[in-house]
């Protein structure tokens, strides 16, 4: 007999219909079991009927269900018939009454909890912060909007809200992932204040989960970590798509309109890799946002990194809520028509940078402005300080003269300089791009890595750097001929080895170059997989460097913060970018108008942050840190803190502390001098205006 699938077999067919019926949920399944028993107990009521002495047949139907539910009804029966029939019920309840229904409940239940665990609830929420993405950011982002006790303070009471609640999307949520966040917030961790939920942000009704359009602040973190042919391109595209699945979003709440009101949306914090794409990004979502360029932003601070060795730690201190100070914001209403001079006896206890002004929709800094600068009533002071109290109208004392010049930083390191980059990733291309912005950055630079040389061409060549390539064909170690370097620019060479193996490193010959750095390994899943050669390499150049007398300046790019512990010992300068980032991308949302105030800090064309002699200064003998401000106003600079020989630097230190000036270096904030050149020859910055909405 053959099969047609037109008409199956019977058995077949119930199969098929019973396995439909089941799977339809645990109500079915108990309506099933209920069938069988209703069965059962009709079946063998119709057997004891005649032998057991019943008057109706629904009583025989009655004392069957009772034996089939309940044992303890087994020793009434009387007639040998009836026991077995009796005997034969009562096992049956064990295994189909008893034994099914706690089975189909305790699968229910776990079912239902593990629904739960896994986040698909939506939360009802308003006023609070939204994290989409679990990243190698994300836990930093946490901890900081924790710590920031202060500035959380302050943004729940201009928001409405009366405590921090943060809940962080995830692709999905388990066991593991809730351990993770508790083992790395430690003591921060709190059920209350955080919840996870599972979903992807591409999904219009997963954003509804996290209750986002009532949201206060959204943030958007990236990741550093990436399949090895993934870039910042493929990061970039996910989180444009994001932004128009939240404009969507919007959209479809306003009633379907076009153009909805540009704020109804919420506010957005999101980081971009690649800051050609910031105006992309600002397109796809119409509602208010900023965009953190992390690609220029970290670019920024590893080059400053190579030209004023140690400031890794000023930039930490300034983004940390850890320790130290930070950067604030206080109202200057009460100090309208006050000279920008006059601020720095109007805050005793920190060190005025300047003035954040509105400037229509955008919002405009002036760090470090010329003498004469007056305060408007709608301005902001950018003040570093230890805590907001130090800020407040309590704390302030009345405005006084304090003599300002004009002028330039001192002079930075003169000549090209050599810079070894050991490892290759997506944030290259912005790095010789900021080194090449340099008036005096016609230096050379050798990439080391075990990427082809011809990928790494084509990346650079993609971002509009093909013409910085020059003496590729020299061995690691030798010397490019004296014509190899494009006129004026920057010359860069790509070298084939792999740092973490003793002999091609020495190969490389590092320390014939004025600075290395060692570059996170971005095309990893894991952080710690990244750093593991990361730390390798630089524990091998440690232990060169210790053989000698003057090596140079090491900076390590760490993608993991747990491992930063691993390399505090040695000569090394530690770059955790990730943390970095999440700082800012944490202020921002706090704070919206620091990201300005951050883009003018990182940013090409901006004021400088850099360290110099204090006799540059003109200072010598015992010196506190009052007379190196006064030193600094003096010649149209802002000093932030000092750096003794041997020791971390001191950011707004004590007035009264004093050092010696011959062993003393001073923090300053100020305008390189070619910069200062362009402003005395009526030159135009090329650098756009900068704005609160992004890069």
């Amino acid at each position: 007999m053959s099969f047609n699938p037109r008409n199956p077999r019977p058995l077949a067919r119930s199969r098929f219909l019973l396995e439909r019926f089941l799977l339809r949920g645990p109500q079915y399944r108990l309506l099933l079991i209920a069938a069988v028993i209703g069965l059962i107990s009709v079946g063998a009521g119709a057997l004891v009927l005649t032998f057991g002495g019943f008057v109706s047949f629904p009583d025989a139907v009655w004392w069957a269900f009772l034996r089939l539910t309940d044992p303890g009804y087994l020793g009434d029966d009387e007639g040998a018939f009836v026991r077995v029939v009796s005997t034969l019920l009562t096992l049956s309840g064990y295994v189909i009454f008893l034994g099914s229904l706690v089975a189909i409940m305790t699968q229910w239940l776990n079912a239902t909890m593990a629904r739960l665990e896994s986040g698909m609830t939506p939360v009802s929420r308003q006023r609070h912060v939204v994290i989409l993405g679990f990243t190698n950011r994300t836990v930093s982002m946490i901890r900081e909007l924790l710590l920031s006790e202060e500035r959380v303070r302050r943004f729940l009471s201009h928001q409405g809200a009366r405590a921090l609640h943060i809940v962080v999307l995830v692709e999905e949520v388990n066991a593991q992932l809730r351990q993770q966040l508790r083992d790395e917030l430690g003591a921060l961790w709190d059920e209350g204040r955080i919840t996870l939920r599972s979903g992807s942000p591409l999904r219009v009704d997963h954003l509804a989960r996290v209750d986002i359009l009532r949201a206060a602040v959204v943030l958007i973190p990236g990741s550093d970590l990436s399949a090895p042919d993934e870039g910042t391109v493929a990061l970039d595209t996910r989180t444009v798509k994001t932004l128009l699945t939240l404009d969507q979003a919007v959209r479809d709440r306003a009633g379907g309109e076009e153009d909805p009101d540009a704020g109804a949306g919420p506010l957005l914090v999101v980081e971009i890799h690649d800051s050609r794409k910031v105006a992309l990004a600002r397109r796809a979502y119409r509602g208010p946002a900023e965009f953190v360029a992390s690609d220029a932003v970290l670019s920024r601070l590893m080059a400053q990194n190579f030209r004023h060795p140690g400031l890794s730690h000023v930039y930490g201190e300034l983004l940390s809520q850890d320790d130290g100070n930070e950067i604030y914001l206080p109202g200057a209403e009460e100090l309208a028509g006050v000279p920008v001079e006059h601020l720095v006896a109007a805050f005793p206890r920190g060190v005025v940078l300047g003035l954040v002004r509105p400037d229509g929709p955008r919002v405009r800094p002036l760090l470090n402005p010329p003498p004469g600068t007056l305060v408007e009533a709608t301005d902001r002071v950018v003040v570093l300080a230890r805590r907001w109290g130090d800020v407040q109208r309590s704390a302030r004392a009345a405005p006084a003269p304090h003599p300002r010049g004009t002028g330039a930083l001192p002079a930075g390191p003169d000549g090209p300089r050599r810079m070894l980059l050991l490892g290759w990733s997506p944030k290259v291309p912005a790095l010789l791009r900021e080194l090449a912005a340099y008036p005096k950055g016609g230096g050379e630079v050798d990439i080391f890595s075990r990427v082809d040389p011809a990928r790494r061409r084509h990346m650079l060549e993609r971002h509009g750097l093909g013409g910085l390539d020059a003496g590729a064909g020299v061995e690691p170690g030798e010397r490019p001929a004296a014509d190899s370097r494009p006129p004026g620019g920057l010359r860069v060479r790509h070298l084939e080895g792999d740092f973490t193996v003793h002999t091609e490193l020495v190969r490389a010959d590092p320390f014939g170059y004025d600075g290395i750095i060692v570059l996170g390994g971005d095309t990893h899943r894991s952080g710690g997989e990244a750093d593991a050669r990361t730390i390798l390499g630089a524990l091998l150049l440690q232990e060169m460097a210790a053989k000698r007398e003057h090596p140079p300046g090491i900076l390590v790019e760490i993608l993991d913060p747990e491992n930063r512990r691993l390399l505090n010992r040695g000569r090394a300068e530690v770059l955790v970018t990730p943390l970095l980032v999440s700082h800012v991308l944490a202020q921002v949302a706090l704070r919206r108008e620091l990201r300005a105030v951050f883009d003018e800090l990182f940013m090409a064309r901006g004021p400088e942050i850099s360290f110099h002699r204090a006799s540059e200064l003109g200072l010598d003998g015992r010196i506190s840190f009052g007379d190196v401000l006064r030193a600094a106003a003096s010649r149209g600079q802002t000093a932030l803190g000092v750096r003794p020989t041997g020791s971390l630097p001191l950011l707004n230190p004590d007035r009264t502390l004093r050092w010696m000036a011959g062993s003393l270096d001073v923090v300053l904030l100020g305008t390189p001098p070619d910069r200062s050149r362009e402003a005395s020859t009526g030159r135009t910055p090329t650098a756009k205006p900068r704005s609160s909405s992004g890069v």
